[in-house]
């Protein structure tokens, strides 16, 4: 822990020196901290109103979609469209199946790895998603994705869009985006 507060410390120094020497730090950190700071807020909101679930329920379901997600790029050899991700999900919540490889299956422990929640929580909210029909676990396949996430996939996953859309174009306009890709620690 102490490590890690040095290296946080580290980069503010570089950040304030950088400000005071470069112009690039010199936008409205302000302004791009706080819109930031509302994108998550909403995020969390729509999280908890929409989909009925806690945060940490959410990162363990976007784990899973992420291991979807990495599995069926690396099947197609490149990055799927929106049409295609919806397309292979609605056949596999017909099949009742996933299209991973099972060799490579999400188990529990997996996760935990990944999310650094303690196994049992893990295991519970697991537990919880698979009621909720949000997840689907099977011995062959592992942890998947279950016939619920496609309203998931066609309504949040929009808005949540939507909303990053409007987030990077407040930074663009302010200029933001370019001193971001620009700054170098």
């Amino acid at each position: 822990m102490e490590s890690l507060l040095t290296e946080i410390n580290q980069i503010r120094q570089k950040i304030k020196k950088r400000a005071i020497d470069k112009s690039e730090l010199q936008k409205p950190f302000a302004e791009a901290m706080y819109s930031f700071s509302m994108f998550m807020i909403t995020f969390y909101s729509r999280v908890r109103l929409h989909l009925k679930i806690d945060y940490d329920s959410f990162i363990i379901l976007q784990t899973v979609v992420s291991h979807s997600v990495y599995h069926l790029n690396k099947k197609k050899n490149r990055s799927a469209s929106y049409e295609e991700l919806e397309t292979e999900w609605k056949e596999t919540f017909k099949k009742h199946t996933n299209h991973i490889d099972s060799n490579i299956k999400l188990t529990i422990s997996s996760i935990c790895l990944v999310t650094g929640l303690p196994k049992e929580t893990t295991r519970r909210k697991v537990n919880n998603l698979i009621k909720k029909n949000l997840l689907k676990n099977s011995r062959k396949e592992g942890i998947i994705l279950g016939p619920m996430y496609k309203k998931v996939f066609q309504e949040f996953v929009p808005q949540t869009t939507l909303h990053l859309s409007k987030l990077l174009k407040t930074w663009d306009r302010k200029g933001i985006i370019k001193s971001a890709l620009n700054f170098k620690i």
